[in-house]
């Protein structure tokens, strides 16, 4: 155990919810910055969940782009129908647009109570925000049994690798933490109870059928690094073997999913997407590129230069795991936005797997992989800021709960940008 402070490791006084109940009435924001500097508390987790709540209650619609104007007006329009289309969403009313289960039904039940889109994204920030903060308890309380510079910085990474503030296309997102927090359980403590769990994020974006397929796999194949390392060699070298084998899973399932990935698939929905991303500025891409190569050379470098620290069980299997789903990744790349939006879902494992690293290296000093990944970690979380501040309600920092709700919401982007 390391003695030093950090963080979330401060002596911290006992729990009192009345401390809370006050200090959030009075200033909500102030309220969820004690919390997170006192997290280790029981309290302090339900403040920071409720402040998330207050975030989806305080969302800003304006800019926050296609999904969630999207959303905001299938809760209009679902209210007009009768409740018994209920029963028909369930048996595949709404498949002609979506073959997810979750944001349907969900839009359905919030319009039997009302059709403002700002309890529509209070309920989705509280579905969010229990699978988003249960996946950051399994990393912080192993980090508060011995913490250290090193791993603080990649758990705060792994916190903004897809935040709250992605709140505004909830599907993709949401899917990640589900599964993230399903697959944990299955590779870590190889508990195949979760693989119900992890199958659950498919509900969420249907496009979670494959990665459950990946963890399949690795749950029947177990560590079998002498055939994930060809297969990871080949998929830098030859992504578009996998292009058969997403559109043969896509037309054995048939119906709006077969529709869904040739809408994906198509070259004219292709080009578009590689148009759009000429369009964008260099360092929104390159954050997520250069912490892509990070990552792929900080988990080389341990596993070359220090195995030692990464022989328990769960590293390994954690290891293995990262070298099939890294290969899934690059084939999926072939198809825009498919790969990117997986490497996102790497992103999370492989902070996890650095993160366990450095929990055995604690101390005050910065290790030269860290140091390495500041910039990228950096960058990267830059871009994600930027992106979500369009729908953060620049009110929401106010003292006084319940203000924002009372005027119009003003995007934090357009008072800093």
């Amino acid at each position: 155990m390391n003695n030093d402070t950090y963080y979330t490791s401060y002596p911290v006084s006992a729990s009192n919810p009345l401390k809370y109940v006050i200090l959030f009435l009075i200033w909500p924001f102030l309220a969820f910055i004690t919390a997170i500097f006192t997290y280790s508390q029981k309290d302090s987790k339900k403040t920071v969940y409720i402040f998330f709540i207050y975030y989806g209650l305080t969302f800003v619609l304006g800019d926050a782009g296609v999904d969630a104007e999207r959303y905001a007006a299938a809760l209009q329009d679902t209210a007009e129908l009768p409740f018994s289309d209920f029963f028909a969403i369930v048996g595949g009313l709404y498949t002609d647009t979506t073959v997810d289960i979750m944001q349907p039904l969900v839009t359905f039940i919030v319009s039997r109570i009302t059709t403002s889109y700002s309890i529509l994204f209070a309920v989705w920030a509280a579905i969010f925000g229990f699978f988003y903060l249960k996946s950051i308890n399994q990393l912080h309380k192993q980090y508060v049994e011995n913490p250290g510079w090193n791993a603080f910085i990649f758990m705060a990474f792994f916190v903004f690798v897809m935040p709250i503030t992605t709140l505004g296309g909830i599907r993709m997102p949401l899917a990640t933490w589900v599964f993230f927090l399903g697959a944990y359980h299955v590779i870590i403590h190889r508990d195949p109870r979760y693989l119900i769990l992890a199958l659950s994020a498919s509900l969420v974006h249907w496009s979670f059928i494959s990665a459950n397929v990946v963890l399949f796999i690795y749950f029947l194949a177990g560590n079998r690094n002498l055939i994930y390392l060809p297969i990871l060699a080949a998929s830098f070298i030859l992504p578009g073997l996998m292009t058969p084998v997403f559109e043969s899973l896509a037309y054995s399932l048939g119906g709006p999913i077969q529709d869904r990935y040739e809408g994906y698939a198509n070259e004219m929905y292709i080009e578009g997407m590689q148009d759009s991303f000429q369009g964008t500025p260099w360092f929104v891409t390159m954050g997520s590129s250069l912490c892509f190569y990070f990552f792929i050379l900080a988990i080389a470098i341990i596993q070359i230069t220090d195995n030692t620290q990464v022989k328990d069980k769960p590293q390994r299997n954690l290891f293995s795991f990262l070298l099939l789903f890294l290969s899934f990744v690059n084939f999926g790349k072939v198809i825009p936005t498919f790969g990117g939006r997986f490497q996102d879902t790497f992103f999370l494992f492989a902070t996890l797997y650095v993160f366990l690293y450095f929990l055995k290296k604690p101390g005050n000093r910065l290790n030269y992989l860290t140091i390495i990944g500041l910039f990228p970690i950096l960058l990267f979380v830059a871009v994600m800021l930027r992106v979500g501040s369009v729908s953060i309600n620049a009110w929401l920092f106010a003292p006084g709960v319940g203000f924002p709700l009372l005027i119009p919401g003003v995007p934090i982007s357009e008072l800093i940008f």
